[in-house]
């Protein structure tokens, strides 16, 4: 006794392109910021200057009411120096916030 193909079977050829999953790209997205950030602050010299430098980039809520120039003087840099890290990663991520930064016309 032979089987009878599924009725639901759909060659190949007319396969539907598959649906995108924008919760999935969106938790991939996050999972490379998460690495990138990670490796930026394990490769630094100043790790602290890192760690705030990615806080700044991704305009995270620990760094609302205190400026780049406070958290510089906090931590011991200029200001130029910390915006350079803010910069360094951004660029590695491949984006700009502009939360906490200057913007330039």
């Amino acid at each position: 006794m032979s089987q009878e193909p599924s009725v639901d079977f759909v060659y190949p050829d007319d396969e539907l392109q598959q649906e995108e999953n924008l919760y999935r790209e969106a938790s991939r997205r996050f999972l490379r910021v998460m690495n990138l950030q990670a490796d930026y602050v394990a490769r630094a010299e100043n790790k602290d200057a890192a760690i705030w430098a990615t806080a700044y980039a991704l305009g995270l809520a620990i760094c609302e009411g205190v400026s780049i120039t406070d958290r510089a003087c906090q931590l011991g840099i200029s200001p130029q120096a910390l915006s350079k890290y803010i910069k360094e990663f951004e660029q590695r991520v491949g984006f700009s916030a502009n939360c906490y930064g200057y913007k330039t016309k």
